[in-house]
């Protein structure tokens, strides 16, 4: 069966049957798409990493339109430090939220990529204001997407994605609430 490689994120990563898991990557010339990570559940899994929601690596799979199956991944960042940080990691998470709630599949969209990636890196090596940068990298990644909002603060954000385009990111709540 033909290989395929890409360069992506796992933005989302569900439990499937008794060991596999169903991941959603955001990945370079395709956008979003979803594959199965058979035994990704086990705890010995060899590939339980990049089923790992933040895992920015170079993705093999095989199989087409849905029934890919991850074969293999080589990590460039796990982005680890936002585990550390509560705030850091609900911030990741808003901007994986947006990336699999507004990316779509099959379309790829270089700016998106490079913006939420960027985000991605600076959440997690940079001291700074957490709310403050989230705050501007959603403009910049709704700037990606084609779109323009003028919120004054997070909540702005979370409304503005639930009543104008009719999508909760509930990660933005959950970050204001700590």
């Amino acid at each position: 069966m033909e290989t395929f490689e890409i360069d992506a994120i796992c933005i989302r990563s569900v439990d499937y049957a008794e060991n596999d898991k169903i991941i959603t990557l955001y990945g370079t010339d395709v956008g979003k798409l979803a594959m199965i990570a058979k035994g990704a559940k086990k705890p010995k899994a060899k590939l339980k990493f990049a089923a790992s929601p933040f895992c920015f690596g170079h993705y093999y799979y095989s199989g087409k339109g849905t029934k890919k199956t991850l074969t293999g991944c080589d990590t460039y960042d796990s982005f680890y430090n936002l585990a550390l940080d509560p705030e850091k990691f609900y911030a990741g998470t808003v901007i994986l939220e947006i990336l699999d709630k507004m990316g779509m599949e099959d379309d790829y969209n270089k700016d998106l990529f490079v913006t939420a990636l960027k985000a991605l890196k600076e959440l997690c090596y940079e001291e700074l204001n957490v709310k403050e940068y989230l705050y501007s990298a959603i403009k910049e990644i709704l700037r990606a997407l084609g779109y323009e909002c003028n919120a004054i603060t997070l909540l702005d954000y979370y409304n503005y994605f639930k009543y104008t385009h009719s999508v909760n990111i509930n990660s933005i709540k959950e970050l204001i609430n700590l």
